[in-house]
């Protein structure tokens, strides 16, 4: 079993960190670029949604896989286009794939990649599918106050899609989560209470609670994981966590004491497009030559609910 494939769409408007600056005179550029380490961010544009992301990522990852052979349909979002049906069921229709295909939803945010991937491959190994196609998108930009200094120099929307086989010499797992809903209120959507440029629902984010959670519960995950895995932390080749910002991954990094080389990061250019992270740092890892094929590398994404989830997978 292995992922065979994988390929992105991400908005297509840009905004640059200079350009939210000059909208908010009060925000300091390098302050802010010093802790996010994201220089741009990419928008849905009014003809976008999630949804049409999505689409767009699927057709460019089915250059390289038969669309005639997905028999599994995994959507992760929490921006759906719609909760009755399920979103999967609209895309399955756009996308033309067969009928003996399952398709359902999954709301996750920053864990969702992963917790899609555990659900691909149980279905997989027991045979009830042979070829899923994982899809994670994103459109936080709606949620977010253009004033919102902590979210708004952050959050991408995106889409990614991912090609996972029964066949092939790698192998996807074992898996660790972890859970601690007493932090949902600390990256969460509330009532819009006049805040102008958004919708009816606004994000909010206490960034520093969030980031506690981040620095207890992901490197003992990680180091659980390994050791569930029989490994050592030498053993891995790559690590690819969610791309959240620089400060999160620089504290994970020391505290694990990660060669930099090891850790792969793209958030300068593309900024957090939540579930969407980690499949998207993959293809740019393998478009960059450093995600080659016979490499032991960990994933794990963690952020709102909390929830966190990781997994060892070879290439």
């Amino acid at each position: 079993m292995q992922i065979s494939a994988i390929e992105f769409k991400l908005g297509s408007k840009i905004e640059t960190l200079a350009e939210a600056c000059e909208h908010n005179p009060d925000w300091q550029a390098d302050r802010l670029l010093a802790k996010t380490g994201i220089m741009q961010r990419h928008l849905a544009t009014p003809e976008e949604s999630p949804l049409s992301l999505a689409v767009d990522a699927c057709e460019r990852v089915f250059n390289d896989a038969d669309r005639n052979h997905v028999d599994g349909l995994i959507y992760v979002t929490q921006s759906p286009e719609s909760t009755i049906p399920t979103t999967a069921c609209l895309l399955h229709e756009r996308l033309g794939l067969p009928e003996n295909c399952l398709a359902f939803d999954l709301n996750q945010g920053c864990s969702g990649f992963v917790y899609g991937l555990s659900m691909a491959s149980a279905l997989i190994r027991t045979e009830q599918i042979s070829k899923c196609l994982l899809v994670c998108t994103e459109g936080y930009s709606k949620y977010i106050s253009p004033h919102d200094r902590t979210c708004r120099p952050i959050f991408s929307d995106g889409a990614s899609a991912v090609i996972i086989d029964a066949d092939g010499k790698g192998d996807i797992g074992p898996f660790v989560f972890a859970t601690d809903g007493k932090g949902a209120p600390n990256l969460t959507l509330k009532k819009n209470n006049g805040v102008a440029g958004v919708g009816d629902q606004i994000l909010h984010m206490n960034g520093p609670k969030v980031l506690d959670f981040t620095m207890e519960a992901v490197p003992e995950s990680v180091l659980r994981l390994i050791d569930k895995a029989g490994f050592a932390l030498g053993d891995i080749d790559m690590f690819v966590f969610h791309q959240a910002s620089k400060v999160v991954l620089d504290r994970v990094r020391r505290k694990l004491d990660i060669k930099e080389t090891k850790m792969f990061r793209n958030y300068r250019d593309m900024g957090n497009t939540v579930s969407a992270t980690i499949p998207v740092a993959m293809k740019e890892a393998r478009s960059a030559g450093v995600l080659t094929p016979d490499m032991t590398v960990l994933l794990m994404g963690f952020g709102v609910g909390y929830s966190l989830a990781g997994c060892i997978i070879r290439t």
